[in-house]
């Protein structure tokens, strides 16, 4: 459609048989191959969650060698542009002032939902977030139907307020067909076209052909496309569960089953349809609808989905609602009661309607017509970050985000560190952030190294010291916080280090947002290990269930860490008061964000605190911890009940864009199974294997 109208499109494809990136050119339209594994996050990523970041970097990639596009679009389906999205509103210059369009396609939250799929699974229920985030921060939103935006606001609440419906443009393949084409072959068939799914209505649709044939009714259903899908509350493919539960009747001929058939066939394949059926529970605008339609198809179809805003009732199709299961067999025996005038009248409707209100014309004058002012109105992001969710009762978002006073305050509390501490304050020394100042805790030290370190700072113009007795990690972190001159603040212990540009990254998006309190960052280990810890969006209910933040190195609106983030100096055990911290912040109403790249450098020693936290410590800190928030956890309960039995305790989890489920199975365990499973999911083929090879073990 937009090629037609002279448009230059480019069209970016994921496809592991690439080894770089390729470009072909087809019809007018550039397709942009792109390998899914070129920046190797897939190593600390999840298969989907990769992929989403592998795309940002390729639309970067392409922006730096050929300049900004007018716009970019892209589905909400599976967050594929969950991190373009967060990398344009965390303010990074490359795609700066480049609208972001999302065409909703098909929430994984809701056809899980109607597919019976534990939405709460990792990694299920983070690439559902990803597909929140999308539809929140899009600058434009386009619904092709009303249905589908219905059914998401029953599910959560929208806050973005630009959205329009435009349905998807349309072209038939078959021309000039003729309305009611072969109405009088034989035998005529009614037919089920599309995917064997429950969320396509497949259950309900059998269900009432199993009473109508119990009945006596004597006409066969054929059921004509993809039946590989596993239906995961039976751990089969609905192929097999259909075989199976059906057996009686597909003995009898009552049932058929045919495989997918290639699309230039389809004319020729159902031209002896008498009647299609489209019995979609939750469809969005199935393009089979419009397929059928340009056919001269008479339809019946369900009013649970997008088709049933496009069939007007014995004009240009036929309606049955679930919700009422009798109108089924009553509209079906209306149809197969059509005489040879009227059949041809709803066929000519139906094409007429489709080849008007559809058309690559009509769709390009709508969305034109939407696209028109984006580009003035999206230079940049407003002073609202778009969470998926707040705190309705604690949002802070009233506060002004721009601060007077530039200075950041690093504090690093100090306790027998002196092998460390000149890495870490030379990583510091060398931030390009320009106002800065250093104030090192000394929290009792007692070793003579240590001790001596100090002094050579004494001196230093940036530098402060701050000594006392040893009071914990906790204390030493609100004395430094309160002690500071910064409106921005940010912590950094002793052994660490940070990249250069991280503190000017995080404040610059600190300065622009009333409403984001808190900035970190991806993780990356030295010393013990070479680990990449991606950390995730703070937001409730994941963050409650489990930390997705290395909390130990935020940058923080000062003035907010001091009235809802200080590190709790009364907890039993040191080693989550940073997490707490966290939890605190949030439950006050005061919002985080996350830069998706390593600017931290987290070093991992065999003798640092943390790793002489037992799972019994945890457990005790955990309970703690939601004891003090219980009513910021009550909000969210359901939530974390399901996402607990769906992936067992969360003191082991870190990381929700991975199958923890399935890595755990695997006899080799650990990074080596993810990887093993990310290979087995690029590949269709090793897929089919998997499968066959999962039933035997079941079995």
């Amino acid at each position: 459609m937009l090629a037609r109208k002279n448009h230059s499109i480019s069209i970016f494809i994921s496809d592991a048989a690439v080894s770089n990136i390729s470009e072909d050119n087809r019809d007018g339209v550039r397709i942009i191959r792109f390998n899914p594994f070129l920046t190797r996050s897939s190593g600390f990523l999840g298969h989907t969650t990769n992929i989403s970041y592998e795309f940002a970097n390729i639309v970067r990639h392409f922006i730096e060698k050929e300049g900004k596009p007018d716009i970019i679009e892209a589905q909400e389906y599976l967050g594929i542009a969950y991190y373009l999205l967060q990398i344009k509103h965390l303010l990074y210059d490359w795609c700066k002032g480049i609208p972001v369009i999302i065409t909703m396609h098909s929430p994984s939250f809701l056809y899980m939902e109607y597919n019976q799929v534990p939405e709460y699974k990792y990694p299920n229920y983070w690439i559902c977030e990803m597909e929140r985030f999308c539809i929140q921060a899009a600058d434009l939103v386009i619904s092709p139907s009303d249905f589908i935006y219905d059914e998401l606001l029953k599910r959560f609440t929208i806050t973005n307020n630009n959205i329009a419906k435009i349905a998807n443009p349309f072209e038939s393949r078959t021309k000039d067909p003729a309305p009611g084409n072969d109405i009088n072959k034989n035998p005529k068939e009614i037919i089920f076209y599309g995917k064997l799914t429950a969320q396509k209505g497949a259950f309900k649709l059998l269900a009432y052909f199993k009473k109508l044939w119990d009945e006596g009714f004597t006409r066969s259903l054929t059921v004509i496309g993809g039946q590989d899908i596993v239906y995961q509350a039976e751990g089969i493919t609905m192929g097999d569960l259909v075989r199976r539960d059906y057996k009686k009747y597909i003995a009898a001929g009552l049932l058929l089953l045919e495989d997918r058939i290639n699309p230039a066939d389809i004319g020729d394949r159902l031209s002896g349809a008498e009647v299609l059926i489209i019995p979609s529970m939750n469809d969005n605008l199935p393009y089979v609808l419009f397929e059928m339609m340009a056919l001269g198809k008479i339809l019946l179809v369900s009013r649970q989905g997008g088709q049933a805003e496009v069939i007007e009732n014995n004009v240009n199709g036929f309606v049955f609602d679930h919700e009422r299961p009798e109108t089924f067999a009553e509209q079906l025996h209306v149809i197969l009661d059509l005489n040879a005038a009227d059949r041809k009248r709803i066929s000519e409707a139906a094409l007429k309607k489709v080849n008007q209100e559809y058309s690559l014309e009509a769709i390009y004058a709508k969305k034109m017509n939407a696209l028109a002012n984006l580009p003035e109105q999206n230079q940049s992001p407003g002073s609202i970050f778009p969470f998926i969710r707040s705190n309705k009762n604690n949002d802070r978002r009233q506060r002004n985000a721009e601060n007077n006073n530039r200075l950041l305050s690093v504090v690093i509390p100090y306790y027998n560190m002196g092998r460390y501490i000149d890495e870490t304050i030379q990583s510091i020394l060398r931030s390009d952030y320009p106002d800065k100042e250093i104030i090192i805790v000394n929290d009792g030290s007692t070793d003579e190294l240590s001790k001596e370190a100090l002094n050579n700072y004494r001196n230093h113009p940036l530098i402060r010291i701050i000594s006392g007795p040893n009071k914990g990690i906790a204390y030493s972190r609100n004395v430094g916080a309160e002690q500071a001159n910064g409106d921005y603040l940010a912590f950094l212990d002793s052994d660490d280090t940070i990249s250069s540009n991280y503190y000017t990254t995080a404040i610059r998006v600190l300065g622009h947002y009333s409403n984001v309190d808190f900035v970190g960052c991806w993780t990356r280990y030295f010393g013990n290990s070479k680990k990449v810890w991606p950390a995730f969006s703070p937001e409730p209910p994941v963050i409650l269930y489990h930390n997705l933040v290395n909390s130990s190195s935020l940058v923080y609106k000062r003035e907010s860490f001091l009235a809802g983030g200080k590190n709790d100096a009364g907890m039993a055990f040191q080693g989550l008061e940073d997490y707490d911290s966290v939890i605190s912040l949030l439950s006050n109403g005061y919002h985080g964000v996350i830069l998706p790249e390593i600017l931290f450098n987290y070093r991992i020693r065999s003798d640092s605190m943390i790793r002489h936290i037992s799972k019994s410590k945890k457990l005790f800190l955990y309970q703690h911890i939601s004891h003090k928030y219980k009513n910021f956890y009550a909000t969210f309960a359901a939530d974390i009940f399901n996402l607990l039995n769906a992936n067992g305790p969360g003191i082991i989890l870190d990381n929700p864009s991975l199958d923890h489920n399935l890595t755990e199975k695997l006899p080799f365990g650990g990074r080596y199974s993810a990887k093993f499973i990310s290979l087995i999911k690029r590949n269709k083929y090793a897929k089919g294997f998997a499968y066959k090879v999962y039933r035997l073990i079941k079995k």
